[in-house]
């Protein structure tokens, strides 16, 4: 194939991108040729082409970020490559480079990303054995750096995080693919270079040294990801709060088994991030799914946010006000990216001038309570907005150049321009019924066509009336076509205007936000302001709506929960009966019996949220509230099999208890549902009792284990602390009526046969199924077998007990 110079410039720049699609800049239109083509067209279904023998597919320049938005979530890189001069005024071939390369993880357009979720890119390294992880949001300039000893931490705090790319060590990057539903891509020698690894770091924090970033052996993984970020968004200067440092000291780290088995995030509608979202902002939503998923650890933290809840939860008309301003606030933190990236529109400065209108009123509203003093401090940028005001039209168009963004009176030449190209039939009216004064010709027109211009006609008729100023310009069979000076001039101006309206429209635009990226680490402090304000009303919100109570803390371990109830169910239950629970140092496992669809799986749920809810600063489901502060929460609720991992149910089952058996300390929250059920049940009851045991005399963590296994109440006679209690149950004739009410005991049987019947097994099978649990639960010897109960049996465990001071067993 002989090519021609545009496309041998085509394959100059795909050799500099092998990994990325080029989409080439060929006026109205981006293309893809060759190998990208056919993935182009394919992923977007569009019809493939030919150009010069090479196979081509393309889509409008103007809607570029639909397109992109298919291609980033099916897990493409793209490189944008523009036209850098005007094909008009070009000599020669059109200089063109690629501007950018868009990736999962680097976006930052509002119709390319979620408004409610963080969109991280993030880079893990293996140093030794450890695992350093930093990430970052481009969009929000949010980043985050952690430190974590074993593979399965960072899976769990990607996944919290729902880290959309993941940049890695070569060596790792086939395990990530495996477990990652995202773009993985291994990182570069040039990525990880030592040399100038601070000053990078420091450039995009615009300081000397980086000491009090702390970052220490987070460092590489940090500067590894800003050098990415340069590369991907072709700028200098990165937009990037300094790095959250996440630390167990601080954080509750959550495992993924934990946000998923208390349902934190998802199912959407059915979360616990949709009980309490009543925020009005994506800020604030952002904001508030965050410290769901990292709650607090110091009393300080959580009694500062819990504070400020209260303050909004007794004041009603500041709860209300306050909603009704932050309906108007607008996403200032994916703003201010766009104005640090070049990527601003006259949307994104209409919403910030929007925000600043309304960040007074917020202001001086939040200062008629105490508990908001610190509002004082916020600088509302008033000079800002009224630049703004003044300069922008009211609802702008976003195409800048066609005199719809930039308002009258703003600027003399502007208007002058602008008044050219859309008043220019009034000033030629009024020049036509000007002229017909003069020269006394009534038919006299004014018109204009594309070989001659604008002219003046008149009627063969009206000739002798033709003043001598007129120059002849055509002759028509009835009249003749003049020019004049003054007409000559007008088309002068015509014929630039358009050019001249659009380059000026273009500078007074950019001037606009370069004033606002002057303030863009001011209008970041007014986003954090109001995101963390817009979180706290969403919790008051839920507490007053839902009935919610403030949570106390104990020092000396102590829990009760009076009249507690699951956050979730309640709202897809009718009449959702509340229970109880007390737990202390001393009795601090609990051994939970009770039938299927009692609701045991629900009260374990529902006193991790209660945990969970008070740590972020939330008021609880409950009537009276007092816990201790928890290092780390588990949640354990039923099985599941890893069919792409290769690991059976049980085998994953065992997996996530040993996690928890490693992690978990004194200070801990386990909650176990049905554990040592996925193998043969003389293996489970004794994996089950082993487990129970070490949690309680080695851990000596707070735990709840609901099960099946009746079996595990005998351990109530062997250790103190541990108690045993049950969802009672009435039956009535036949019927069997659920309670949900927890009490002291033991369950005496699990009405297996009876939820059959009500889940609509054929009455036929749910009949024979009853006979054949009278003839099994007639034969003496296998119910000796599947129950410790005999006191020879007793003795001999007590007799192999654990002691607290010393290790018999293990």
């Amino acid at each position: 194939m002989k090519l021609t110079p545009m496309m041998q410039q085509y394959l100059q720049i795909k050799s500099q991108y092998k990994d990325a699609i080029l989409l080439f800049r060929l006026g109205d239109f981006y293309e893809a040729f060759f190998e990208d083509a056919y993935t182009v067209s394919k992923a977007l279904d569009l019809v493939l082409t030919q150009r010069q023998g090479a196979p081509m597919a393309g889509v409008p320049y103007h809607a570029l970020n639909s397109y992109l938005k298919r291609l980033v979530q099916l897990g493409y890189k793209v490189a944008i490559c523009e036209q850098m001069e005007d094909p008009a005024t070009a000599k020669g071939l059109v200089k063109r480079q690629v501007t950018r390369i868009v990736t999962p993880g680097t976006l930052v357009e509002d119709e390319l990303l979620e408004s409610d979720s963080n969109n991280y890119l993030a880079v893990v390294l293996k140093d030794q054995e450890k695992y350093h992880v930093a990430a970052v949001d481009v969009s929000t300039g949010d980043s985050l750096v952690a430190c974590f000893n074993d593979l399965e931490s960072v899976f769990d705090f990607l996944n919290s995080i729902k880290a959309t790319q993941i940049l890695c060590d070569p060596s790792l990057k086939s395990t990530f693919q495996s477990v990652f539903n995202v773009l993985v891509e291994p990182l570069q020698d040039w990525h990880l270079n030592p040399h100038g690894m601070e000053q990078d770091v420091a450039k995009v924090f615009n300081v000397v040294t980086i000491d009090h970033l702390e970052l220490k052996e987070n460092l590489k993984a940090f500067a590894a990801l800003v050098r990415y970020l340069r590369y991907t968004m072709m700028v200098e200067n990165l937009m990037l709060k300094p790095p959250k440092i996440i630390r167990d000291e601080r954080f509750v780290i959550l495992d993924s088994t934990t946000v998923e088995h208390l349902n934190l995030i998802e199912p959407k509608g059915k979360s616990l991030f949709d009980v309490l979202n009543y925020t009005k902002t994506s800020m604030g939503s952002r904001l508030l799914k965050s410290w769901i998923l990292q709650p607090l650890r110091d009393q300080k933290e959580i009694t500062s946010r819990l504070d400020k809840v209260q303050a909004f939860v007794e004041d009603q008309i500041l709860l209300s006000e306050l909603r009704e301003y932050l309906h108007t606030v607008k996403d200032l933190h994916r703003i201010a990216s766009r104005l640090r990236y070049g990527k601003a529109t006259p949307k994104d400065l209409v919403a910030l001038r929007t925000t600043l209108e309304v960040c007074p009123q917020i202001q001086q509203l939040l200062l008629t309570n105490d508990a908001f003093l610190e509002a004082e401090n916020l600088d509302c940028l008033t000079d800002l907005c009224e630049e703004l005001a003044k300069a922008l039209e009211d609802e702008p168009s976003n195409v800048i150049g066609e005199g719809k963004v930039i308002r009258q009176g703003y600027d003399k030449e502007f208007d002058e321009l602008k008044d050219l190209v859309y008043n220019s039939e009034k000033f030629l009216a009024e020049y036509e019924q000007r002229e017909r004064v003069l020269t006394n010709i009534p038919n006299l027109r004014v018109g204009y066509n594309s070989v001659f211009g604008y002219y003046i006609e008149v009627t063969k008729s009206h000739l002798s009336k033709v003043p001598p100023h007129y120059i002849r310009r055509q002759t028509l069979v009835n009249a003749e076509r003049f020019v004049t000076e003054e007409l000559k001039q007008f088309e002068e101006k015509m014929l630039h205007a358009k050019e001249l309206l659009e380059k000026k429209e273009k500078e007074l635009f950019d001037s606009l936000c370069q004033k606002a990226l002057e303030k863009v680490d001011k209008i970041i402090a007014i986003a954090d302001f109001i995101a963390n304000i817009d979180a706290l009303q969403s919790l008051a919100y839920a507490a007053n709506l839902n009935k919610y109570t403030r949570p106390k803390f104990s020092n000396d371990g102590k829990l009760v929960l009076v009249k507690s109830r699951h956050p979730i169910a309640e709202k897809f239950t009718e009449n959702f009966v509340p229970n109880d629970l007390t737990l202390s140092n001393q009795e601090s496992f609990v051994i939970l019996t009770g039938p299927n669809m009692s609701g045991k799986s629900t009260f374990v749920r529902q006193v991790g949220l209660i945990a969970l809810m008070a740590q972020i600063g939330s008021f609880v489901p409950a009537e009276e509230a007092v816990l201790p502060i928890f290092d780390r929460i588990f949640v354990k609720m039923g099985v599941r099999d890893d069919i792409i991992g290769g690991k059976s149910t049980f085998l994953t089952e065992m997996n996530e208890i040993a996690k928890i058996i490693y992690q978990a300390t004194k200070d801990s929250l386990v909650l176990l549902d049905e554990v040592g059920r996925g193998t043969s049940t003389f293996d489970g009851i004794s994996i089950a009792w082993a487990i129970s045991e070490y949690l309680h005399t080695k851990i000596k963590c707070k735990c709840i284990f609901a099960t099946h296994f009746t079996e595990l109440t005998e351990l109530a006679n062997l250790y103190d602390g541990i108690v045993n209690k049950t969802i009672q149950v009435m039956e009535q004739g036949s019927q069997v009526i659920f309670l949900h009410k927890v009490v002291d005991g033991v369950a005496d049987k699990s009405y297996g046969i009876d939820v059959a019947a009500i889940a609509g097994i054929p009455a036929e099978i749910v009949q024979r199924a009853r006979e054949v649990l009278d003839v099994i639960a007639s034969k003496s010897e296998l119910e000796d077998r599947l129950k410790v109960v005999s006191t020879e049996r007793l003795r001999k465990i007590g007799r192999k007990k654990v002691n607290p001071n010393q290790t018999t067993l293990w």
